[in-house]
């Protein structure tokens, strides 16, 4: 992993084959960890400060002096105060936050990102204070827990989403997630194989992977035809996607970074870069996939649940999906009894995202669910 820090092709097929082989890799720290991978005293690979884009040699020699000389960093006030803020600055600190290496030093990273300037401030006071033989210690720099948490900035945390991308944007990787996780399940039901699984099929029949989007280009050929690549990646592995002119032409609205894709086609070897890549022949994104493999959208509600206002919301939130193609079931239960109730066909929704997240909001993640044959 150190040899291929530069690599993050190399490192996010690393770190699978870790998950494979049931070694636990943990996001960088600034209280454990060093500018190389390490493997701490439990066997855990502790992620390497220095594979982090934008945090150098520099700064990280300056936060390992300082945790060698008075011990762990208790929070990121403390944090602060023991560093150069000249050397590891105020982007520095960011580009750690998001990277997951001060997690331990703060209740969650948005509040900590919220807090930034705050702790630098603090710092500052307190080195000016040093300096004139005060004791006095300004800004919040104390050992007591509820001061120091009463400190961070009210900030609500990140969805997953700005979680995991500041991940990528920092380590080149979903370090402690994917995107794609919350999708698993249903995912199921569209691919034929994860993309780990590629160099074991058939190269000459038809395959449906999926994966998130996380390059997507398009090119004119020598011959002046459009090119269209994208490189999926599903966590356990990285694929290119080539898509012709015929089925660029077709598809284009769908080739853009950061969609999840399901795309069937044929797995060639390929010479330039000695790897695997798929001829695409359809793709879907993921709305599209459910209305072409999911059987219903299954509610559960109780008797609890439909007071007055329910019933104005429920409609609210369905309403401007209606149109689709997928049947909506209610599953209704009280006391006393059990129904099921199949809404008429002007209700078949297209099962989005949107729709989904609004109505687990409104009943519970678990009662809102697609079902599959």
């Amino acid at each position: 992993m150190t040899a291929d820090m530069d690599n993050t092709d190399k490192v996010v097929g690393l770190v699978e084959e870790c998950r494979r082989m049931k070694l636990t890799v943990l996001p960088p720290d600034v209280n454990a960890g060093l500018h190389h991978f390490t493997v701490n005293d439990q066997g855990e690979i502790v992620y390497g400060i220095g594979a982090i884009k934008g945090v150098g040699e520099g700064p990280i020699d300056t936060i390992v002096a300082a945790r060698e000389q008075d011990g762990y960093f208790r929070d990121l006030f403390d944090f602060c105060a023991r560093i150069d803020t000249k050397k590891v600055n105020k982007r520095v600190i960011e580009r750690l936050i998001r990277a997951g290496a001060m997690d331990k030093l703060g209740p969650h990273r948005a509040a900590m990102m919220a807090s930034v300037d705050e702790a630098i401030r603090a710092a500052s006071q307190h080195h000016q204070a040093e300096a004139y033989g005060q004791t006095d210690m300004f800004g919040v720099l104390t050992d007591a827990p509820e001061e120091v948490e009463h400190a961070y900035a009210h900030a609500a945390p990140w969805p997953d989403k700005v979680w995991l991308e500041g991940e990528r944007e920092t380590l080149g990787l979903y370090l402690t997630g994917h995107p794609i996780n919350s999708y698993r399940k249903e995912l199921k039901n569209y691919v034929t194989w994860r993309l780990e699984d590629a160099h074991a099929t058939k190269r000459d029949v038809i395959s449906t992977v999926s994966g998130l989007v996380i390059a997507a280009r398009v090119m004119t050929t020598k011959r002046g035809s459009r090119l269209g690549i994208l490189t999926l990646d599903d966590r356990s592995g990285r694929m290119e996607v080539m898509l012709f002119s015929d089925v660029l032409d077709k598809y284009l609205d769908l080739v853009e970074k950061d969609r999840i894709l399901v795309v069937s086609g044929q797995v060639s070897f390929d010479d330039f870069n000695g790897g695997l890549k798929m001829t695409a022949r359809e793709l879907m994104d993921i709305s599209q996939a459910r209305e072409k493999y999911a059987r219903c959208l299954g509610i559960s509600m109780s008797s609890k649940q439909i007071e007055a206002p329910f019933f104005e919301r429920f409609h609210d939130a369905l309403a401007p999906y209606r149109s689709g193609t997928v049947p909506v079931n209610i599953y209704y239960q009280r006391d006393d009894a059990r129904a099921r109730l199949r809404l008429g066909a002007e209700w078949r929704v297209t099962p989005t995202d949107e729709l989904i997240n609004t109505l687990k909001g409104l009943l519970g993640n678990d009662q809102v669910e697609l079902e599959f044959n």
